[in-house]
């Protein structure tokens, strides 16, 4: 189990390293097809339900598209890996791409707390509460992560300026860590 945990720790780091400090300036592709959210997915009504505020609100929503983000979310009961969320969804924007883990309604992310600390020239965060997390509970960036919380959505991105856009158009503010 133990090569289990760190498989998915070395997936969440490289996503969370790989992914570029200034995402409002680049033109990204979107994902294949078959790589696309899909409506079988839980989180699908969730997510296009956000799509179409995104959009209500100058938005450009170019694709949808499930994360490994979600993988932070992934506990052990009794050898077994079970989600403590509905799921997560990538949503490439013009303005940048915005990750979303979504809580079944009408659960919130209220009891999620997210801590921060620099290490070494990067970040290092950490989480307790309600969903509870995975065993290792240290997720690595070179850069700084703002989230929103916003009832069982819970946002997050390393561009100030889309942060800034999401706050006005969601009408919520990033969490102070």
């Amino acid at each position: 189990m133990r090569v289990h945990y760190c498989l998915l720790l070395s997936s969440l780091v490289l996503f969370l390293v790989a992914r570029p400090l200034d995402l409002h300036a680049q033109a990204q592709d979107c994902p294949p097809e078959p790589a696309l959210l899909s409506a079988t997915n839980p989180v699908y009504l969730d997510a296009m339900e956000l799509k179409q505020t995104l959009e209500s609100h100058g938005f450009v929503v170019h694709c949808v598209f499930p994360t490994m983000l979600g993988s932070i979310f992934r506990i052990d009961e009794g050898g077994v890996l079970r989600s403590t969320v509905e799921g997560e969804a990538s949503f490439r924007t013009n303005y940048g791409d915005v990750d979303a883990v979504f809580m079944p309604k009408p659960q919130t992310f209220a009891g999620f707390r997210i801590t921060e600390h620099r290490e070494d020239g990067g970040f290092v965060y950490t989480f307790a509460g309600t969903p509870r997390v995975w065993a290792v509970n240290r997720v690595e960036s070179a850069h700084r992560f703002y989230f929103l919380d916003r009832g069982n959505q819970l946002l997050l991105s390393n561009d100030l300026l889309l942060l800034d856009r999401l706050e006005k158009t969601l009408q919520v503010r990033h969490r102070k860590l």
